[in-house]
């Protein structure tokens, strides 16, 4: 069962502190969540390598081993038939449901879109700024342990919404990559570019292009560990969005939080195998309270073991009389998902500074942001809320400064530039000024 760490006590912050040292990203050897990665790391530039050489062919020989024996290259392509086809097949109560998500996704993307700002004018001088979507995006989500349309979802309404001009999707040709509420998804988001490849390999492709899925400019989604390194290493030739996966939940609960709610939280998130839950509360009552709720939620559970292994070896309860500092704590975890259980949650919120995604209050469950809230459940992980946020329009936009000089203006400006370029040794870029000087147009 869920473990109990006190921060009153030299123990519980000893195992805080490991946890957190455990999470954080380290650049030098990869070592993340799980362990060092040297081994995982030597895998996946070996797959890179291949689908660079090889293209398609690699693809159907690793989707061969890894999900379907029977896979050829005719299969990597979905046609819009086999969607169209899918979605006659799912029921109604699923094609509302898929409709419902792609309808509050698409507001709610719409609603955070931004516009270019107003020029700032000087004398002689107008500043702007400009954003313009991607070419391109590749859109790839998981479908090892189960059938994932909400992650679909949650990619490329964020990239349609921003304009981008081709969304490529691929995830794995396994039995749930195939599924028909996939392949429904696709076709009531009318993509055209679906494509049946997974891990490390589906990356590779997207970053340089085989012979039937085309390269792209940036990849997003989440994964397992070979699909996160994967993004890793071709970043730089195409962008990448973050380090997403696997699942958390940090819950910052008061006396007053609802224990029932608590424990249905962390079990959801803890189903995801792996997935890792905290609790954060100054009332030891509560925790015994979300205990007793989770060992009386378990019994209905159909991933019962999956989410006991979760629990006690990726998750804790954290108590201490000191709301700030559980708050520390909950900044340095940087969670996923948080969940505000507290008398005066606005102030708290004031107090957290790193999460992909906030819920606040009692009612706010993360199982309504996985699916039809609006904002993307694709968000960073591993404590990477400190620097990267969750996948939205901003994902898929660039922006572009816009600079328009009049003769007056330079004039003003001249004396600084050559000044500056001259003392970094550029006497050519000093130059360009002072020749506007001797030569006004």
């Amino acid at each position: 069962m869920l473990p109990i760490w006190n921060l009153n006590d030299p123990t519980g912050r000893e195992k805080v502190a490991e946890r957190i040292k455990r999470l954080r990203l380290n650049p030098a050897d990869l070592a993340l969540s799980r362990g060092a990665l040297a081994e995982k790391e030597a895998v996946v530039r070996a797959t890179i390598a291949d689908v660079a050489a090889r293209g398609d062919a690699a693809i159907v020989e690793l989707s061969r081993q890894f999900d379907d024996p029977q896979f050829s290259a005719d299969q990597i392509r979905v046609t819009t038939q086999e969607m169209a086809a899918a979605a006659g097949r799912v029921s109604p109560e699923i094609t509302s449901a898929l409709r419902r998500s792609i309808a509050q996704l698409t507001e709610y993307q719409r609603h955070i879109m931004p516009s270019d700002p107003p020029d700032l004018i000087r004398s002689g001088v107008r500043l702007g700024m400009r954003f313009t979507p991607m070419d391109s995006a590749g859109c790839y989500f998981p479908g090892g342990k189960a059938a994932y349309p909400s992650s679909l979802i949650h990619l490329a309404v964020p990239a349609i919404v921003a304009g981008v001009g081709k969304v490529a999707v691929c995830t794995p040709p396994s039995k749930y990559g195939k599924s028909d509420v996939v392949l429904a998804a696709c076709h009531e988001l009318k993509l055209t570019h679906v494509y049946r490849a997974g891990g490390a390999a589906a990356i590779a492709a997207m970053a340089f292009g085989t012979q039937t899925i085309p390269a792209v400019d940036k990849i997003v989604g989440p994964g397992n560990d070979y699909v996160q390194l994967a993004k890793r290493a071709v970043a730089g030739g195409v962008g990448i969005d973050g380090y997403l996966g696997p699942s958390e939940i940090l819950v910052i609960a008061d006396e007053t939080g609802e224990p029932a709610f608590i424990a249905a939280d962390l079990i959801a998130q803890a189903e995801h195998d792996p997935g890792s839950c905290f609790l954060l509360t100054a009332s030891s009552e509560l925790a015994g309270r979300v205990i007793e709720q989770i060992a009386a939620q378990l019994v209905a559970r159909n991933r019962r073991a999956a989410i006991e292994k979760s629990l006690e070896s990726e998750s804790a309860i954290i108590v201490s009389n000191s709301m700030e500092n559980l708050l520390e704590v909950a900044n340095q975890l940087a969670a996923e998902h948080v969940n505000l259980q507290c008398k005066d949650n606005d102030a708290v919120l004031r107090q957290l500074k790193h999460a992909g995604a906030v819920f606040f209050g009692p009612w706010s469950a993360v199982a309504a942001g996985d699916y039809v809230a609006g904002p993307s459940h694709c968000l960073p992980t591993n404590t990477t809320a400190r620097f990267s946020s969750g996948v939205s329009v901003y994902e898929f936009l660039k922006r572009s400064s816009i600079v328009r000089y009049e003769a007056n203006g330079l004039t003003a400006d001249a004396d600084a530039v050559i000044a500056l370029a001259n003392e970094e040794h550029l006497d050519g870029h000093a130059a360009s000024v002072a020749q506007r000087r001797i030569n006004p147009a």
